[in-house]
């Protein structure tokens, strides 16, 4: 069977959507100029704070071809997280990306199925391969997928692919959609040919995010400081948390910069139809939910009860000392 590169863009499209994903687009391959000179000002800053593990990718984010030879596109979708629940600003506050399940495992075992999916398409497969057979095959075959766990400039290639702007708290904003969503690659060898184009900043004159930061990590527009920004310190440093940063509620990310932003107002939002990412990491010391849990509650969890009720949970990245030191920075 013959299949030219437009056909397979329309049936990647519509896989994707079937799956979930509520935006998909397709950016050629380039040599990143600008974007990496800027990510490497930003590093020689120290903007980065210690997280290494972002220049350690460095020749990787600049070039894709140093993680796939050949490869000729991007394909970039994204995945609506929001769910119909807010924060108790009375009780410590946990990001709503982790309120569910670890996003990493929900969105990668997608991305696993649109991959089988192209290649029963591409060599006329007679059944789709197993899952293990992808996996071993995803670094030397066609396609490299990616959740927020590889060395890609994965908001660059997003702007690229036209899946929204760059907003000046600096997450994409996608005009429909606002903020709320995950973003995933598949780098592949494949030529589409007609691609997708970016579309326009509409962020204008409002500064509400930039203002509304606690910490002022938001240092002009466009610009985070990652040593200011209480994410950061909530889930990345594993040290003490400076003394002038105040946490403001907040014991594993932030959600302020997204609050505050018109395209997250409830006439933009959308729910996820995805129930992993709901607030149902249920608490063996209570009947609450993760969102709503109070001090007390979650400052009782032992760390073998933390390594078990966030197995699945994107709040383990914070480890048990982590989740500690925040929790005793809350003040009710």
């Amino acid at each position: 069977m013959d299949i030219n590169s437009e056909i397979l863009k329309a049936a990647i499209t519509s896989k994707a959507k079937e799956l979930g994903f509520f935006k998909i687009g397709f950016a050629k391959y380039e040599v990143l100029g600008k974007e990496f000179d800027y990510l490497k000002k930003w590093i020689d800053e120290g903007k980065h704070a210690d997280m290494e593990w972002i220049p350690r990718g460095f020749e990787k984010r600049k070039d894709i071809r140093n993680i796939l030879a050949d490869a000729k596109s991007v394909i970039s979708l994204a995945f609506n997280y929001y769910t119909p629940f807010e924060h108790d600003d009375t009780k410590p506050k946990i990001s709503r990306y982790a309120w569910g399940k670890d996003y990493h495992k929900i969105l990668k075992k997608k991305l696993k199925e649109i991959i089988r999916f192209c290649e029963a398409l591409l060599w006329n497969a007679e059944a789709i391969p197993t899952a293990n057979e992808i996996a071993s095959s995803l670094r030397s075959s066609q396609f490299i997928a990616y959740v927020d766990d590889g060395p890609v400039m994965d908001k660059v290639w997003a702007q690229k692919a036209g899946i929204g702007w760059m907003g000046k708290h600096t997450n994409i904003i996608n005009p429909e959609y606002g903020s709320w969503f995950f973003l995933c690659e598949i780098i592949t060898n494949i030529d589409f040919e007609n691609y997708d184009t970016p579309i326009e900043d509409l962020c204008g004159s409002c500064s509400l995010c930039i203002s509304a930061c606690p910490t002022g990590a938001i240092t002009d527009e466009y610009q985070l400081d990652a040593n200011k920004c209480i994410s950061y310190q909530t889930i990345e440093n594993r040290g003490e948390i400076p003394p002038e940063i105040d946490l403001d509620g907040w014991i594993f990310g932030c959600d302020v910069c997204q609050d505050v932003c018109p395209f997250n107002s409830p006439k933009y939002n959308h729910v996820t139809e995805e129930k992993g990412f709901y607030p149902g990491v249920i608490l063996s010391v209570s009947e609450g939910s993760i969102n709503n849990a109070t001090q007390k509650e979650l400052k009782s969890i032992t760390e073998e009860q933390f390594m078990t009720v966030f197995a699945d949970s994107p709040i383990k990245r914070t480890k048990y000392a982590g989740w500690k030191r925040n929790l005793n920075q809350f003040l009710e």
